[in-house]
């Protein structure tokens, strides 16, 4: 959960302000040593939150850095510096939601229509920002250790419009349907390839067949055959006695069997193989592909096969009285 403290090392609002004051006291930029030992004098803070609090202002441009060692107020004398602190931090909660695409931490109250955020799904804010967000009231809650923190009516169009934004674009794991056809064709492609170089494979490996180029791809002519590739089991065979289902693959030994295919499987048993080719490996001399002969959706589920096996479709069978 995320709890915020004190610990996290910048000063709570009223340091701050302080802060604030004794720069704005003076009319010539100051040397940040000496800021911070005057602010130690007024309040009990360390020096090292009080140095990480000056270089957080710096970065909203709420106080300027002047040379090296010195600091001056940054923002017109006229400005409400807390206000204009606690815009500043309201956008860098918005900015660090975006960057660990964590709008999901955002509630709107439907009674009220307010905007909450439950800080158990806040990224990780170790600069102390989520102290600064309810110590600059950009947010309230009602106790340190409170889940749920309602964002104020004044920084509410801040979050809302970050929300919005982020819905407009699409989810991590979306697909445009361009996208996808391209992934398809690569496939399709992919596929092709493989069954050219199993035919290759295969006439090689029959050599002095007289019937050797009749292996031959079937999947040009009949995609639901549940086979790719009709070849030979050996030089003696004279009729085709070997079907096989080719399936290309990465660096990752990955392949989707169809319901068709493995009906296919069962009722040609041991005369039906799976040829998985790497295609990164085609060229190599002497490569062999992974030969599975009369494979069963069951030997691909024992503990000790090698195989995880993800279902891809369900049906539903009607039980009686069901």
């Amino acid at each position: 959960m995320n709890v915020v403290r004190p610990s996290d090392g910048l000063l709570p609002a009223s340091g701050t302000i302080s802060l604030i004051e004794l720069l704005a006291a003076r009319s010539k930029p100051i040397e940040t040593e000496h800021l911070l030992r005057d602010l130690s004098v007024i309040t009990p803070i360390s020096w090292s939150r009080a140095r990480n609090t000056v270089t957080k202002l710096a970065t909203y441009g709420v106080i300027q850095s002047v040379g090296t060692t010195k600091v001056v107020v940054g923002v017109p004398k006229t400005a409400a510096w807390r206000v204009v602190i606690a815009r500043k931090v309201a956008l860098e909660l918005a900015n660090s939601l975006t960057k660990a695409n964590a709008w999901s931490c955002l509630r709107r109250e439907l009674t009220t229509g307010a905007i909450t955020i439950d800080s158990m799904m806040l990224p990780p804010m170790l600069d102390g920002l989520g102290m600064w967000v309810t110590d600059f009231g950009i947010a309230d809650r009602t106790s340190i250790a409170a889940r749920y923190w309602t964002v104020a009516l004044e920084h509410s169009g801040i979050f809302l419009s970050g929300a919005s934004d982020a819905n407009k674009s699409l989810p991590r794991r979306a697909k445009s349907a361009e996208r996808l056809a391209t992934e398809l064709a690569q496939q399709a492609a992919d596929g092709a390839a493989a069954e050219e170089w199993v035919v290759d494979f295969e006439r090689h490996r029959l050599r002095g067949h007289p019937f050797r180029e009749q292996v031959r791809r079937v999947s040009t002519d009949d995609v639901a055959a549940g086979y790719d590739v009709l070849s030979f089991t050996s030089p003696t065979s004279l009729q085709h006695d070997l079907f096989i289902e080719v399936k290309s693959h990465g660096s990752i030994k990955l392949f989707h069997w169809s319901r068709n295919e493995i009906a296919t499987a069962r009722e040609f048993g041991e005369a039906y193989a799976l040829y998985l080719v790497d295609r990164s490996r085609c060229t190599e001399t002497g490569y062999i592909p992974h030969i599975i002969k009369g494979p069963s959706p069951e030997m691909f589920i024992l503990p000790e096969s090698g195989w995880q096996v993800e279902a891809t479709s369900y049906e539903h069978i009607a039980l009686s009285g069901s």
